[in-house]
């Protein structure tokens, strides 16, 4: 399956972390001619689970809002946002795909309920992943910064996300 994302005007592969995504953050804001905040960077380099890192950085509890979620026999695609409890606000919008043969199904049947964000449901899994930034970058079009990564389950693709925000 191929996936597609809308129109990307400037995007950069990122192949490692570290000093690297330093250096990929520094040349995105350089071919977008948009200084990001370092929030916007944090938000770009973050491979850990990112509802709770905007819950500290903006100081509020958020949550998960599934705005679409289809399922065939492969894979699982949703669209989310993740909002402010306190007001609603859209801190972020995602696409993820999951790839069910890598799954387990207890982790299956959490996101089929459509309750809960990716992070919430590997907590309550207990399910061991390692993520992999893909690509960063800026859509001049909707002003947003996104990255796409993956998280990998036993060496496999289990889930590859697209996450977008505001440049600002």
């Amino acid at each position: 399956m191929v996936m597609t994302y809308p129109l990307v005007i400037f995007s950069v592969m990122v192949r490692d972390s570290g000093t690297r995504m330093i250096q990929k953050i520094s040349e995105l804001e350089k071919k977008s001619h948009v200084k990001l905040s370092v929030t916007k960077k944090i938000l770009l380099a973050e491979t850990g689970f990112v509802e709770q890192i905007l819950s500290v950085l903006s100081g509020v509890e958020t949550t998960v809002k599934v705005l679409k979620q289809t399922e065939d026999r492969d894979f699982i695609s949703r669209d989310v946002y993740i909002i402010t409890k306190q007001d609603g606000t859209i801190l972020l919008r995602a696409k993820s795909y999951f790839f069910l043969s890598n799954l387990p199904e207890k982790f299956v049947d959490k996101v089929r309920r459509r309750r809960s964000g990716i992070g919430n449901i590997i907590v309550d899994t207990e399910l061991e992943t390692f993520r992999k930034i893909i690509k960063i970058g800026y859509d001049s079009n909707s002003d947003t910064i996104f990255k796409v990564y993956q998280i990998l389950h036993m060496g496999k693709v289990a889930i590859e996300i697209r996450e977008s925000f505001s440049s600002r």
